[in-house]
């Protein structure tokens, strides 16, 4: 006689997700579509137009975890803006450290920025970072040539927005911050840029000429200021306290010092599901990784492939992987 197969049992949904609303199938982006019965203690939907079923989570950056409770409540702590470390989260939780690596990850991917544009002053100045692949096993030792490679990113900001953003692998010039920000420009803004701590001083007399009447230079002078601040707090963040990251993370960690400074607390947990490719993205990373080298080293670094295997290792969801890493996060 056949032995029954226990059924596994599925954590309840935390309340505080239960009754989020639904604005589009995660699956193809469609807006039509009926409920279709319950999942554990949530409703299931299903799509009239590519006919897949999907609940609240499906895509976001909670599908496939278990301890949901715990997760959310780790991202209730990075949105006040606390920042904990892996081996911190691992205690505080009760879960491994590899898993608090994950649930950082997963919820820093969900963190996009809206793509507002940038208001009548507009403030960028350079961000270096060296190549980094801390954590990667089976690398070895790379050629002293390697260690001078640099990651160049791009710190901006006006009276509200602050965001930083990857430029460019390798020297950069003043078109390369124009091409990577002009599109967010208005026709009537000005960037400013600063070489290090230099000003400048065409820059300088331009914005005064042109904009006498909204600027005086102690006003620009203090916004330069600001400005600086923030662009040495990132570098401090992620050299000291997070003690370097992997080039593979930069601009996820850039994401997140950009929504501390730029938002307000979030109030619910919307932001969190709102982003239905957070959970194929950070499963797929290592295929954006291996082309973010393909793309800009130019073959120079040879890519070395982890062995990690994820069980729900599968495309579900239709994610464009066209660009690159890094561009794919900004």
């Amino acid at each position: 006689m056949k032995e029954c197969k226990k059924k596994v049992k599925r954590n309840p949904f935390p309340e505080e997700i239960v009754n989020i609303p639904i604005k589009e199938c995660p699956h193809c982006g469609s807006k039509h579509f009926i409920k279709f019965g319950k999942y554990v203690n949530v409703s299931r939907y299903r799509c009239k137009k590519c006919c897949r079923t999907f609940i609240p989570t499906s895509g976001s950056s909670i599908h496939y975890i278990n301890k949901k409770e715990k997760f959310l409540r780790l991202f209730d702590l990075f949105n006040t803006g606390e920042v904990l470390t892996i081996k911190d989260i691992s205690e505080k939780f009760g879960i491994s450290v590899i898993t608090a690596f994950d649930w950082r990850h997963k919820i820093f991917s969900a963190l996009e920025l809206v793509q507002k544009n940038y208001k009548i002053m507009t403030i960028a100045n350079k961000i270096v970072f060296n190549f980094n692949e801390k954590g990667r096993k089976g690398v070895g030792r790379r050629p002293s040539t390697y260690e001078s490679l640099k990651i160049n990113m791009c710190a901006i900001s006006d009276r509200k927005l602050t965001e930083i953003k990857f430029v460019k692998v390798g020297e950069v010039e003043k078109k390369d911050y124009l091409e990577r920000i002009g599109n967010r420009i208005r026709n009537k803004s000005l960037v400013l840029l600063i070489n290090k701590e230099k000003i400048f001083d065409d820059d300088i007399t331009e914005v005064l000429k042109k904009r006498e009447k909204y600027f005086k230079r102690i006003t620009i002078e203090r916004r330069f200021e600001d400005h600086i601040a923030k662009s040495e707090n990132f570098k401090r963040f992620i050299n000291s306290f997070m003690r370097g990251v992997a080039t593979k993370y930069l601009q996820v960690y850039a994401n997140f010092y950009s929504f501390l400074q730029s938002l307000k607390p979030i109030p619910n947990y919307y932001k969190l599901l709102e982003v239905r490719t957070a959970w194929i993205r950070y499963l797929k990373m290592e295929e954006l990784y291996k082309d973010f080298l393909k793309s800009n080293f130019l073959g120079a670094v040879e890519y070395v492939e982890i062995k990690r295997r994820w069980k729900s290792d599968n495309i579900r969801f239709n994610v464009n992987f066209e660009q690159s890493l890094i561009n794919n996060y900004c």
